[in-house]
Order: C-alpha cells, then structure tokens, then sequence
C-alpha cells in the first residue's frame, strides 16, 4: 500500500529504524559468548546509531522546503516488524549478524532508491541521493571491519 509522508517523517522512520537495530544488537550481545560475535556486534552498534546520528544531523540542517516535501512511497515496516520477517536463531552467530546487517542495508538502499525515483522536486532528488551516497560509505567502512573479523 503506498503512503504519503512528508520527507521529515520518512527521515524521522529511518532514523527509529536504525536506533532500533542498534538496540537490537546491543540486546544480542547478552546471549552471545563468542568473541568474533561480540566484536561483530560491536561494530553493528557503531553503525547504525551512526546512521541514526547522520539522520538526525541531517534532519536539523536540511532546508524547510525539503522536509515539507510529500512523498509517495510504499516501504511502511519498523525494525520490529522488519526483524520478524527474518530467520534468526536464539543465538545468533556471526554469519547470521552479517546476514542479517546486508538484509538491513538492501532494505535501505531499497528505500531510497523507491523514493528517489518518485521524487519530482530535484533538490529533493539530491538529498535522498546524498543518504544514499551516506549509506554506501557507511556500508564499505563496515564491510572492511568485518573482513578483518574473518581474518581472525
């Protein structure tokens, strides 16, 4: 079903939804006893509350004109209901985290990309390139903390 929102409200949804991971992940760190996990879990916690903070920062600097902008678009889930939908044990070892991170990751750049393409504005086109351009630089400084996970 696709929905109308103003542009501050779907950044004010993806800025809970990733403070809501980060809760997430801190939760698991109390059901997990092996290191890599840990560490893995660690950086996922930096991660999305810096994705959060970015949001945030975003969100107090962007031009009224932005914000006010209403938007059609049809991804309405929460972290929770997002985290339903996914196959994840008790305890989740890190393969299942990194699965878990990239599911997290498609469902964003899926975001923005759906957004972006119904956007008219151009300025509001160049923001929700920009989060998106955020997102990528995010991913790959996390990608290279992982890699170096599996070398241990």
């Amino acid at each position: 079903m696709k929905t109308f929102k103003q542009a501050r409200d779907v950044l004010e949804d993806a800025k809970k939804f990733h403070q809501d991971m980060a809760d997430y992940y801190t939760d698991l760190q109390d059901t997990t006893e092996d290191a890599r996990t840990r560490l893995l879990l660690d950086h996922m916690i930096e991660f999305e509350t810096r994705l959060a903070n970015n949001l945030k920062n975003y969100g107090s600097v962007a031009p009224e004109k932005f914000m006010n902008t209403w938007l059609q678009y049809t991804q309405e889930e929460n972290a929770i209901d997002f985290l339903r939908k996914q196959e994840l044990g008790e305890k989740p070892g890190i393969k299942d985290i990194n699965r878990l991170s990239r599911e997290v990751d498609n469902y964003f750049s899926e975001l923005y990309k759906e957004v972006y393409a119904l956007i008219e504005s151009q300025e509001a086109k160049e923001v929700f390139d920009n989060l998106k351009q955020i997102q990528d630089k995010e991913r790959i400084t996390l990608s290279m903390a992982t890699n170096s996970l599996w070398d241990m």
